[in-house]
This record gives C-alpha cells, structure tokens and sequence, in this order.
C-alpha cells in the first residue's frame, strides 16, 4: 500500500512539470504576445543542446574516469560545469541568432519556458508517471504482484523502486519544488542574457546570470548526488537562490525596459521636420 499523501506528491510533481510551462506559454502568447515558435524552439533546442550532446559528453567523461563518478562532490561539480557550459551555450546562442526579433522579454520567457517544459517532462515528470502508475499497482494488486516472476538484477530493481513509492513521502514533493525553481531561473537566465547580449545591461551582468545559474544546479547536483543532505535543505537553498534571482531579476527588468520605454515615447512625439 501506498499512503495517499505520497500519491499527491507524485500529482503534484507531474503537474509541475507539465501544467506549469503550459500555463506560461499560454499567459506569454494572449497577454504578451510572444510567438509558440520561441517555445517550440526551447523544446527542440533542450532536447539536441542536453539530450543529445550534454549527455554524451558527460557520460563519455564518467565512463572514461571512473574515479569521477565515485567522487559525488567532483561529480556534482562536473555536472553542473556541462550543464552551464551546454544550456547556458544555448540560451546565449538563441538570443544571439533571434537579437534582432526580440524587443521584450517575453520573448525569452518563452524560449525559456520551452526547455523547461521538456526538462522537466524528460528528468522528473516521466519518472513521476511511472511512481504513480507502480503506486496504483501496488495499492490495488499487492507489492506481491509486482515481484513476481522475477529474479536477479530485474527483482532488485524492481524491488528498491517499491521501497521508494511506499517510503519517505517528501522527496517526491521537493522533486516538484526543485523543478519550479529550476523553471524561475531559467526565465531570470534568459532574460539577463538578453539584456546583456542586447546591451540594456552591462556585459558583466551575463556572467552574474550564468553564475547564479551554475550555482543552484551545483546544490541541485551535490543533493541529488547524496553530497550535500538533508534534502529538504537542498531544496530550500535554490528555492532561496531562485527568489533572489527573480526579485533582482523583476526590479533590474521594470527599471530599464521603464526607462527604454519613456525614450521611445520621447521619440515618437518629437516634431517631424520636413
């Protein structure tokens, strides 16, 4: 039997991961006007820029150096540096080739929202499908039911997937609060990157982005990775770094699209000369 409360938990994830991007490509396409094609590019380009190559070349790196893997800080570490080197190469490849066509940040929180839809469904979303279907099995069929007619690596498995569902329900709450966090600074990224790359912020503000950015999937990592715990306290750091990224991200955003906004109205009532 699996308690209900570890039931919501696995909802509540999935609808994080699902509904939440959802709702932002919704919201950014009727009230701010920016186009699907930049939500459907955030979806293509996680799935080639993470799937495909951050992938490979982290897995080519573990595989070559065993040692890594066994060390979860250096891996924790390791993971974060391609995750900042692959997606933050990607978001500042987009902004660089759409420069031209972007002139609010809507436009890059949709691009954002993108990936974060297909990250979300492809590392928590799916996992959290399968939960919810194994916790179903178990409540309705018996733990027995599942274990039967296997053996060896396929009964472990199967068996450290059980313990899971019918433990501790809260990881699967903080998986959901990590994902939204994840989420928030993916649009703060895109949108500092973009003022940056745009030159409405210094240069030196894409670095701070990029900083903030690898520093949440590096607590994200250690946490994941057993290096850094309790988990709760894993989730609350970049749930912390995540706030602050939006507030200093929210206040920088109003202050000069504020300021570009009352130039260009100068602009526009200025007397044409004939």
């Amino acid at each position: 039997m699996v308690s209900t409360v570890t039931v919501m938990g696995m909802v509540f994830t999935m609808l994080v991961c699902t509904v939440a991007p959802l709702l932002t490509l919704a919201f950014l396409k009727s009230r701010k006007r920016a186009p699907i094609l930049y939500f459907v590019i955030g979806v293509v380009m996680h799935l080639l820029f993470v799937m495909v190559a951050e992938r490979f070349f982290l897995d080519l790196l573990l595989a070559s150096a065993p040692g890594i893997a066994q060390d979860p800080v250096l891996r924790s570490f390791l993971e974060a540096l391609f995750v900042l080197v692959f997606e933050g190469g990607e978001f500042a490849l987009i902004l660089h080739i759409f420069r031209e066509n972007i002139v609010r940040g809507s436009r890059p929180l949709q691009f954002a929202a993108g990936h974060s839809f297909s990250n979300a469904v492809l590392s928590s979303g799916l996992s959290n499908i399968t939960y919810f279907t194994v916790a179903n099995m178990v409540s309705t069929q018996g733990r027995e039911f599942m274990t039967q007619g296997l053996s060896g690596a396929e009964l472990d498995s199967m068996n450290s997937m059980l313990d899971y569902v019918q433990g501790d329900f809260l990881p699967f709450y903080l998986d959901g609060v990590n994902q939204l966090s994840m989420m928030f600074l993916y649009g703060c990224l895109a949108v500092l990157l973009w003022m940056a790359m745009s030159s409405r912020l210094p240069r030196w503000w894409a670095a701070v982005a990029l900083g903030a950015f690898f520093l949440q999937r590096l607590v994200l990592s250690l946490g994941n990775n057993g290096a850094l715990s309790p988990l709760w306290m894993v989730s609350a750091i970049a749930l912390g770094l995540m706030i602050i990224a939006v507030v200093v991200t929210r206040q920088i955003y109003l202050k000069k699209e504020g300021r570009h906004s009352d130039m260009e109205d100068r602009v526009r009532r200025l007397p044409m000369r004939h």
